[in-house]
């Protein structure tokens, strides 16, 4: 009786588990269809018809199939492919594959054809996805119309498989040819505008004496039929200073579309496949793109010319020279993300790069001074190797046979190892003096003077020595506050006037000029519309005191008084510069620049604009930092120590004011995340983007390290 119940039981297990795997199973399959319904609903399903419009490539998407152009018979080709075993494994991985391709080219087609906000949200699901095979890019690739190619390209997580190679790209041309193919285009350039453009003139002036002397024996050589390309011997600086000259053509805004008019794109598409690691080289090219984005009935063109592909290549390159400008003009043709906002010549990006998903809440604006660059003068400072670090006897008897036994990459491992182990022992309970900390201030001075041990800065301290930045405000500030956007000035200069001046720029050289032009571009680029930051170094403080002062007379209808929050100045001549005080003798023989002469100490207009800017900030709370260098700076082959700034003139006389032991070069140049010149920008940052949710705050910090 036992026997039999217990057999009962198993069968009623056994039947009741077998019915329980057969709903399972139909639960997980109704599942499925509802999960593909559901995709169906969102995009059309005959999505795919797209393809079938316009002709395009054959994709082999097996690797057995490589050689197939190897098979002479057909039994060949049968015998090479044998059939996969199709168990459970290959028939999920064979789904998975169907339902990743066509959520992409379904997100593509939202991508091309929805309106704004399913076009942004479609392009950065299609960005992320993975696991796509080469082909699937490839004929993505194939039916990319301009917009949402610009759109994958402003994508920072986007495959550059999604971009075909440019036109004819396989093709080579020599050096000689190339640089004759730029001399014609200069000949259009200058036909173009008429012949108004002197700079133009002169450098084809001097191309044509240069070929003239390169071809002598070539008539001799043609006259007897033997064709032969001319000994030129040009070397790769030439072929620079000819793209400096179409740059500097498509500088004047009235001219910058005269590239793409005289077939410029393909030429400029040569120069690049003949030196494409040349990083001055393809940043030039890259300005011009970014000139020519400002015009955007050009996009057309400069999608089929293949640039927009290169152009994203650019913005992740590691050497922010070219980055910058391929961001700008990629940003200038991103008609979704910034349809309001344009970067003009002189005014780059420098954060975001990309397309970002977060709202801007700060602009801050950096802006160099005399002789100085947006690539030069925000960049870290090297750190000094002159002082020596005294070592006991005992420590370099031990340090000395560490070394005879061991490389130097466990030595730094091993440095590495005891300091964070020795920082682990003492614990966190400690604070560390800032570097760069003022040797004098005024009575207004604050801190923040130390590190706390567990601050971000500590933990990063030892990253900046490591990997070191052309660009603190690019690579410090977004990882230390979210919510920014950072823009630099970049703009030309020159200490004489025997150095040569393009005749047509030589009109914005005073301050007052100069202040106007960046007013228009940077309320182009959408400054104005929420808070403002100005970061400033020596004549860049003067340049915008000029911009602010002449809006607020003209009754600030542009917002940029009323949402600026704070101004730096490192070592601004606010009452001048004794340095370009000159003699009569002196001035006749240096024959000084428009700049220099501005500069001078106690000059009536610098006293009068300081004035101005104070009765300004009566009527506008604005907080105002200052730095002053109390370092000479050693300056031409003779090391001549000179003090560009004295304090009495680096102190506006309001604010906080400090001198710093620097001199005029690196007081901008902070050398770690711990020095006081960068904590001070930044905690005064921090005041004016408002409150941060920490848990968003985290989160940040994990996206950008």
């Amino acid at each position: 009786m036992i026997i039999q119940n217990y057999k009962k039981a198993v069968y009623y297990l056994k039947t009741s588990g077998i019915c329980m795997v057969v709903v399972s199973g139909c639960w997980f399959l109704y599942q499925v269809r509802q999960t593909s319904v559901l995709l169906n609903s969102v995009v059309p399903t005959n999505i795919l018809e797209l393809e079938h419009k316009q002709a395009h490539y054959i994709y082999i998407d097996d690797p057995r199939l490589k050689d197939i152009f190897m098979f002479s018979h057909e039994n060949d080709l049968h015998s090479s492919l044998k059939e996969k075993p199709k168990n459970l494994s290959y028939v999920v991985t064979k789904w998975w594959k169907s339902v990743n391709r066509n959520l992409a080219f379904r997100l593509f087609h939202l991508a091309s054809t929805g309106d704004k906000t399913e076009r942004k949200k479609a392009v950065h699901s299609l960005s992320s996805l993975k696991h796509l095979k080469d082909w699937h890019y490839r004929q993505i690739a194939q039916m990319l119309d301009a917009k949402t190619a610009v759109a994958l390209a402003r994508s920072p997580k986007a495959n550059l498989r999604f971009f075909l190679n440019p036109p004819y790209f396989h093709e080579r041309y020599k050096l000689y040819e190339i640089v004759d193919k730029l001399h014609n285009l200069l000949i259009k350039l200058n036909a173009l505008c008429g012949g108004c453009h002197p700079c133009l003139l002169q450098f084809l002036h001097k191309f044509q004496i240069s070929h003239r002397d390169t071809t002598f024996f070539e008539h001799d050589l043609t006259s007897v039929g033997v064709s032969v390309p001319p000994p030129i011997v040009w070397d790769q600086n030439f072929l620079l200073n000819c793209v400096h000259a179409v740059h500097h053509h498509s500088s004047l805004e009235e001219h910058s579309k005269d590239v793409a008019d005289a077939g410029g794109l393909q030429i400029l598409m040569n120069v690049y496949k003949l030196v494409g690691d040349n990083v001055d080289i393809c940043s030039l090219i890259a300005k011009i793109l970014s000139n020519l984005s400002l015009h955007p009935e050009y996009l057309e063109d400069i999608f089929r010319s293949g640039w927009i592909g290169i152009l994203a290549s650019w913005s992740r390159h590691k050497d922010i020279r070219l980055a910058a400008p391929a961001s700008r003009a990629l940003a200038n043709l991103d008609f979704d993300d910034n349809e309001d906002e344009k970067y003009s010549q002189r005014i780059y990006p420098l954060y975001p790069l990309h397309r970002v998903d977060f709202k801007k809440k700060l602009d801050v604006v950096f802006i160099h001074g005399l002789l100085g660059g947006i690539f030069v003068t925000w960049r870290q400072r090297d750190i000094d190797t002159s002082v020596p670090v005294p070592i006991s006897k005992d420590e370099k008897v031990s340090l000395r046979a560490i070394v005879d036994d061991h490389p130097s990459e466990f030595l730094k491992d091993l440095a590495r190892d005891l300091e964070v182990r020795e920082w682990q022992r003492l614990g966190y309970d400690y604070e560390v003096i800032l570097h760069d900390c003022p040797v004098n201030m005024n009575n207004k001075a604050t801190g923040p003077f130390f590190c706390d041990g567990d601050d971000h800065c500590m933990q990063q301290s030892e990253r900046d020595c490591i990997s070191r930045t052309q660009c603190w405000p690019k690579d410090w500030l977004p990882k230390d506050v979210p919510n920014l956007r950072i823009i630099g000035i970049n703009y030309n200069t020159n200490l004489s006037m025997w150095t040569p001046l393009c005749p047509i720029e030589g009109v914005r050289s005073t301050i007052k000029e100069r202040s106007s032009e960046f007013t228009r571009k940077l309320i182009m680029a959408g400054v104005g519309k929420r808070s403002i930051v100005w970061a400033c170094h020596s004549m860049g403080g003067l340049l915008v005191k000029q911009l602010l002062v002449e809006e607020w007379k003209n009754g600030d209808k542009n917002n940029l008084v009323r949402n600026t929050k704070g101004i730096v100045f490192y070592s601004t001549p606010h009452r001048g510069s004794h340095v370009a005080a000159l003699n009569q003798t002196t001035q006749m023989l240096v024959w000084p620049s428009v700049e220099v002469q501005e500069l001078r100490e106690q000059s009536p207009n610098l006293l009068q604009l300081h004035n101005d800017f104070l009765k300004m900030l009566q009527e506008h709370d604005i907080e105002i930092i200052s730095f002053g260098e109390t370092k000479p700076t050693r300056v031409t082959a003779l090391k001549v120590p000179f003090r560009f700034v004295n304090p009495s003139s680096a102190d506006p006389g309001v604010g906080e004011f400090f001198e710093i032991p620097q001199d005029h070069l690196s007081i901008c140049k902070p050398a770690s995340r711990q020095s006081f010149l960068y904590q001070k920008v930044l905690a005064m940052v921090r005041r004016h983007v408002g409150p941060i949710n920490k848990s968003n705050l985290n989160l940040f910090f994990e996206k950008v390290m």
